[in-house]
This record gives structure tokens, C-alpha cells and sequence, in this order.
């Protein structure tokens, strides 16, 4: 063994550890908060600018709004784009396709329907949709 080596690995501790100590409290969490929180994968089924997604329906059926009541809008399901909630919730299909900017809806046998908050294509704009229980 070369008489440099433990010079050396302690020369890597020292390095590491000053590191490691500042990537544990400089790095941020960009997941939203709440008590279930889904990341959203693509592909999603896409009808204009309205994204679909099936995959998600059974984690969150006992918080979606019931499709064949219009009445039923206690859904406490919030959609995620990256850190930012999309917003208004509880849409019909037609009213997320006709005005799109953000609007969704989480159905208990549908799925989730949404749009982007700019109306682009959630498999194309590189943001990740989540959704989230509170």
C-alpha cells in the first residue's frame, strides 16, 4: 500500500461528509403535501386538450365524486401541476374541454380528467401531475 493511500481516504472523508451534510438540508422536496399523494404517469388518453388517466382511479375511488350524480362535488382530491394545484375542480368532461386552463375532475369509475393550466399537452410539456388527498 502506497504511503499516500490513508492520506488519501482521508482526504475523501473530509470532502464527503461537508457534502453530504449540505445536500441534506439544501435539498427540497418538490412532491406536494397531503395524506395520499399520486404521481400521475403518462401516457394520458388525450381528447383535445383533455387528459384522462384510468391507472390512478382505484387508489383514490373512495374520494372521487360519484360521474352519474351531478350534485356530488365533495371529491377533497386536488391535481397537482409540478408544485402548483390546478384549479377550478368538479368540472363536467365538456366544461374541462371547452375551457381547459387547469379545470379537472376525479371520477370514481372514469377516472381523472384534467387540463394543462396552459391547455398543452401533459404528455409533451415535461411537467409532472400528481394528485393529492390533503
Amino acid at each position: 500500500m502506497p504511503r499516500w493511500f490513508p492520506f488519501a481516504v482521508i482526504a475523501l472523508f473530509g470532502v464527503y461528509f461537508p457534502l453530504a451534510l449540505w445536500s441534506q438540508y439544501s435539498w427540497v422536496d418538490s412532491r406536494p403535501k397531503g395524506a395520499i399523494v399520486v404521481q400521475l404517469f403518462t401516457p394520458f388518453e388525450m381528447y383535445g386538450h383533455v387528459a384522462v388517466t384510468q391507472r390512478t382511479a382505484a387508489a383514490l375511488a373512495a374520494f372521487a365524486d360519484d360521474e352519474t350524480n351531478r350534485f356530488d362535488k365533495r371529491s377533497p382530491v386536488v391535481i397537482y401541476e409540478n408544485d402548483r394545484p390546478l384549479g377550478p375542480a368538479h368540472n363536467s368532461f365538456a366544461e374541462i374541454q371547452e375551457h381547459g386552463m387547469g379545470r379537472f375532475a376525479v371520477w370514481r369509475s372514469q377516472g381523472i380528467a384534467f387540463s394543462a393550466s396552459d391547455n398543452s399537452d401533459p404528455n409533451k410539456n415535461g411537467r409532472t401531475y400528481w394528485a393529492v388527498v390533503p
